[in-house]
């Protein structure tokens, strides 16, 4: 066998093997320890074509809650989600350059809002979000994510805010490899968890899955049981 073979055949083994691995959920190292410090309990869902999961952070472990391999995806229920492009309601603050676009979420003590925004020139692409205090209509701080956010959830005591947002790229393991010959390529995702004080200042960020198969993502926050 000629060493052009050999080279792409070892590749296609190295992938091969890569995608068998399956999806892997873990926090990162150095985010433990600020986690430990938020209240509470954070849960973060995760719905692939390869399975679902159910996540609980508490006192900075990543602990699984529930997992079910295959099953057909759509077990997320649909978040508040918002899309403002030239008429903006007189109750939001216009945003020169972007538009409302994405998930929103209302703080517990309803005086601060969470709402997604894209710009002009990356429309259906939401990364980027505004804080808007709802007395003043005004908006407080205005931020990007890493990536394209799939959730927010508030603090119970309305202080701080999570950003759960997702990176994609096509999947070249053996079911990518499939599903690309046939003219349908699939997406592998890496979730991430950001919090932030209600100011804006990033807090702490980590990764909390990656090799998801089109995966969507859910993050809520509740008080200690």
């Amino acid at each position: 066998m000629r060493m052009w073979k050999i080279n792409i055949l070892y590749i296609f083994l190295c992938l091969a093997l890569t995608a068998c691995a399956g999806p892997r959920f873990k926090l990162d190292e150095g985010a433990r320890g600020k986690l430990s410090e938020m209240p509470g309990q954070i849960d973060v869902r995760i719905d692939g074509r390869d399975g679902y999961w159910h996540y609980a952070i508490v006192n900075g472990e990543l602990l699984l809650h529930k997992s079910i391999e295959g099953h057909v995806p759509g077990r997320l229920e649909k978040q508040p989600y918002i899309r403002f492009r030239k008429e903006v309601p007189s109750w939001l603050p216009k945003i020169r350059g972007f538009e409302y676009y994405g998930p929103y979420r209302l703080s517990p003590d309803s005086s601060l809002m969470f709402l997604s925004l894209s710009s002009e020139e990356e429309q259906f692409y939401h990364p980027y979000f505004v804080i808007i205090q709802t007395e003043k209509k005004e908006a407080i701080f205005q931020g990007r994510s890493n990536n394209q956010i799939e959730d927010i959830a508030w603090s119970p005591d309305s202080n701080m805010f999570a950003v759960l947002d997702k990176s994609s790229r096509w999947s070249f393991g053996i079911t990518g490899i499939l599903f690309y010959v046939l003219a349908h390529p699939i997406d592998v995702g890496k979730f991430y968890l950001s919090i932030y004080d209600w100011k804006g200042n990033l807090l702490v960020r980590t990764k909390v899955a990656s090799g998801v198969l089109v995966g969507d993502g859910r993050v809520s926050w509740q008080g200690k049981k």
